[in-house]
C-alpha cells in the first residue's frame, strides 16, 4: 500500500470537519460548543493543509 501524505490527509478532514461543524450549528439552531470545536478543527486542519501544500509547490520551482 503506497503511503499518504499528510497534506492529503488533512486536505480531506479539513473541510469535512466543518461540514460537520456546519451541521451540527444548523441542527441544533443555535451554536453549541460541539458544533465550535468541529469548526476550529476543520479550519485548523485546512489551514495546516493549505500551508504544507503551498510549501511542497513552492519547493518545487
Amino acid at each position: 500500500m503506497p503511503p499518504i501524505d499528510a497534506k492529503l490527509i488533512l486536505a480531506i478532514l479539513g473541510p469535512a470537519f466543518l461540514v460537520l461543524g456546519l451541521a451540527r450549528w444548523l441542527t441544533a439552531g443555535r451554536v453549541i460548543p460541539q458544533a465550535k470545536a468541529w469548526l476550529l478543527v476543520g479550519a485548523i486542519f485546512s489551514a495546516v493543509a493549505t500551508w504544507l501544500w503551498w510549501q511542497a509547490l513552492s519547493s518545487h520551482g
